[in-house]
């Protein structure tokens, strides 16, 4: 059988298409930025008009630069006061373990304060300890002996001299990351796993998965910092990202700032990847946040 010439055309296309996209996704994952973000509101202490947040997410134990030069460059341009850590900085996988991460924080906590928040594949790694052993036990060991304040359905203050804002870490549970599916969370979850919000204190929630903006806003958060959906992996012009890890086509929420009643949420485009090492038109982000006391 002779195969006529068109065919081998489009299959020498195809081919090339191909190779072309997996050489800008590999060009893509390493290009690191940096995205600049202002939250204002009235209940920011004048202390902390103008503290800068550096937010950090889905690491997936990527590296920019031997050892994470890169990403701490960049960190250190931005000249945090904090940095806030939001969850999936490693890979819930057998043939993985910590390194990469625990030397990240480790480096970060020499030179700031660092708080910690779990995402699904810490949670993962914690609720499996029949195939993973207690390798998250260790791993969050040796965030604490690093210096790292690690966080899990629990609030904190952060005070300054003469003022303080709250921050909280809520852990989801399994069945609000299932795929295909995204599950209502009524507001009485929320506060029988973290409890009432702090009240009339500008108020920062680290919550993974960012499709719950409306019950964290009901709850009472001023700034939700999120991540999860990796930007939708790939990002169209206009369109946003295409999918979420839950398998949603054009997710609501992809990343950047969305808006719910007082409630801001920060939605990082995260550092790395875990299973589908793909983006397009999507890079790497660290987020750089900057609080703004806002004046009657």
């Amino acid at each position: 059988m002779i195969i006529p010439l068109w065919i081998w055309i489009i299959v020498a296309l195809l081919v090339l298409g191909i190779a072309a996209a997996a050489l800008f996704s590999s060009y893509e994952n390493k290009k690191l930025t940096v995205e600049h973000y202002k939250v204002e509101s009235n209940k920011i202490p004048e202390t902390f008009d103008g503290y800068r947040i550096v937010f950090l997410t889905d690491l997936h134990c990527a590296q920019f630069g031997e050892d994470n030069e890169e990403l701490i460059r960049k960190i250190d341009e931005c000249d945090p006061d904090v940095i806030l850590v939001g969850g999936d900085m490693v890979i819930s996988h057998e043939s993985m373990d910590e390194e990469i991460p625990l030397s990240l924080m480790k480096r970060l906590a020499q030179k700031y304060q660092v708080y910690y928040a779990d995402g699904n594949h810490e949670l993962k790694l914690a609720r499996n300890e029949e195939v993973f052993g207690v390798r998250y036990k260790d791993y969050i060991h040796n965030l604490k002996e690093c210096g790292v304040y690690h966080m899990s359905n629990e609030t904190i203050v952060i005070q300054s001299e003469t003022g303080f804002i709250s921050l909280t870490a809520f852990d989801l549970e399994k069945k609000y990351y299932q795929r295909f599916h995204v599950p209502q969370m009524p507001l009485s979850h929320m506060e029988s796993v973290v409890g009432r919000s702090p009240g009339n204190i500008f108020h920062i929630l680290l919550a993974h998965n960012p499709n719950y903006l409306k019950t964290y806003a009901q709850w009472g958060s001023d700034l939700v910092l999120s991540g999860h959906f990796h930007g939708g992996m790939i990002r169209i012009p206009k369109l946003g990202g295409v999918i979420s890890p839950q398998f949603q086509i054009f997710p609501k929420y992809d990343a950047g700032e969305f808006y719910e009643g007082n409630t801001t949420m920060v939605l990082s485009r995260g550092l790395g990847n875990h299973s589908i090492k793909l983006r397009m038109f999507n890079e790497p982000e660290i987020s750089c946040i900057e609080l703004i006391k806002k004046r009657d």
